[in-house]
């Protein structure tokens, strides 16, 4: 499960150490996080065989391997 908290005080603490201004987590910054988390999320499982990918005609689709639940 992904922990916006932790993602939001990371940001945050990143922009103190560096004195930037705001020090506030934006949303698109927050959805830049979460989006490579969940990219890297969903290649690890594809690596361990626990979900396969699927191409489609709008991108890509995944389904749960049934042998490696």
């Amino acid at each position: 499960m992904i922990d916006i908290k932790h993602i939001i005080a990371s940001i945050v603490e990143e922009k103190r150490r560096h004195n930037k201004e705001p020090s506030i987590a934006s949303f698109t910054e927050i959805q830049s996080v979460v989006i490579r988390s969940l990219k890297s999320e969903i290649n690890e499982l594809c690596k361990t065989g626990e979900i396969d990918k699927h191409k489609t005609l709008n991108g890509g689709a995944f389904t749960i391997n049934i042998e490696n639940k």
